[in-house]
């Protein structure tokens, strides 16, 4: 296949087609999935299989991609501004998870108190959860303190934390070793960096041969997923998962006008880019499985300065969770509405900043979360058997909080280029008006 007609990512074609293999898969596993004996069925089983191998492919990749990147994005650049990348983009990741709040606050009360409440259904719900509650609350669960996220950071095996997947920590080490290497000297420095960039480049194409089978693996995915969850949709539940869902796709759409407004980006070139990178959230729901599809949009979006979103996007694949506020500020008001539990309004940002702490501590997996803000939960007053309930549709909900993520990942990126490449424009037309006068 010469170089003029290999198949690319980030095609319309390619994003076309993705579609085509998800709707066709939710189509076929609905079907499967309401005959009896649906988990032995042989056609699943191999979908599931094709699905499975298509994710492994992808996580395979995605750590020594987003480990490779990192250091060439620390090495390239100067200390201080790679430290301002990434302060930037927390605070860019600190004011969308608050702005997720807001949303929230301001739409679920009112449709709260317009939604009556059968305590008899919520009564019989509570029964059908109560043996996996008693299960959950024997086991010891607290919520990680600060200090326990801090000396965490740091791996104390490399090749532990590498066969653990322990991403975030991995991440640590190449911004420490990226740094530390811009302090050797200039041969060496540039010996190490082409061999890393050799790697990076060598990933993509691995990449590129990976993603170009995405419309069949979405077909495989979303089949598997619809015939084993297609009828969680019911009563109290399936009225949580479209509110919840709803509220996530909505802010979705908000990130697009955002990202032009603060960003710099036309919504075409937007829009385009991170078409490819949803389309793989949606079918693994997984940010670190996005990751280098993320890569290949950050090159896509043709930015003005690409160093910024090479190093900003493996750590928010690990790290920011867009979703979090959105998600489960909506799951305890529906959670205290319907279970009637009585609440204060201190309670609603004492429950906001722990899930924003808690964002930091998890990574970018299908199912990652579950049962990890279980004590925030708790602490907000919230029935257990009301979280095990609601925790029953999480693979449904997962798929937009999956979106909602890379989606505010790439936005993340495109925010962070802009700003930092200000003050370096400022600098360049202030020395060009100094030597024009």
């Amino acid at each position: 296949m010469n170089k003029a007609t290999r198949p690319r990512w980030g095609t319309w074609q390619s994003t076309v087609w993705s579609l085509v293999g998800l709707g066709a898969g939710v189509a076929i596993g609905s079907v499967l999935g309401s005959h009896a004996g649906a988990h032995t069925n042989p056609l699943l089983t191999t979908l599931n299989g094709i699905g499975t191998l298509w994710v492994n492919a992808l996580r395979m990749v995605a750590l020594p991609l987003a480990v490779a990147n990192t250091v060439c994005a620390m090495a390239r650049e100067r200390t201080g501004r790679a430290a301002s990348h990434l302060g930037g983009a927390v605070a860019i990741y600190m004011a969308l998870l608050l702005l997720g709040a807001a949303i929230v606050l301001l739409v679920v009360p009112p449709l709260m108190r317009a939604t009556p409440v059968d305590h008899s259904a919520i009564a019989a719900l509570s029964r059908t959860a109560s043996a996996e509650a008693r299960k959950l609350a024997a086991q010891p669960s607290e919520a990680p303190g600060l200090g326990d996220i801090v000396v965490g950071l740091v791996p104390r095996n490399l090749l532990q934390a590498a066969v653990n997947e322990d991403f975030l920590r991995l991440l640590i080490f190449a911004i420490l070793f990226g740094l530390a290497l811009r302090q050797i000297s200039l041969e060496k420095r540039g010996t190490v960096i082409g061999f890393v960039e050799g790697v990076t480049e060598t990933l993509m194409v691995l990449v590129r041969w990976i993603i170009w089978c995405a419309p069949l693996a979405m077909f495989a995915l979303a089949a598997t997923f619809a015939a084993s969850s297609g009828t969680r949709l019911v009563g109290i539940l399936g009225r949580f998962v479209l509110l919840e869902c709803g509220l996530m796709l909505a802010y979705v759409l908000l990130l697009y006008p955002l990202t032009m407004v603060a960003g710099g980006l036309s919504f075409r070139r937007f829009a385009s880019a991170v078409a490819g990178p949803q389309m793989v959230a949606v079918s693994t729901r997984s940010s670190l499985a996005a990751l280098p599809a993320m890569l290949v949009a950050g090159e896509k979006m043709r930015l003005s300065d690409p160093e910024p979103a090479r190093a900003v996007l493996p750590i928010a694949a690990g790290l920011f969770k867009v979703n979090r506020t959105t998600s489960a500020l909506c799951r305890v008001l529906v959670i205290w509405h319907f279970w009637s539990v009585p609440a204060q309004p201190v309670q609603i940002y004492i429950f906001i900043a722990t899930v924003i702490l808690l964002s930091f501590s998890d990574l970018g997996l299908p199912g990652g979360t579950q049962f990890h803000t279980v004590p925030a939960y708790l602490a907000a007053g919230c029935p257990i058997e009301a979280v095990v309930l609601l925790d029953v549709i999480e693979p449904l909900s997962d798929i937009c909080k999956t979106l909602l993520n890379v989606t505010g990942d790439l936005s993340v990126a495109a925010i962070v280029t802009r700003w930092s490449g200000r003050p370096v424009r400022a600098r360049v037309m202030a020395a060009a008006a100094t030597q024009a006068s």
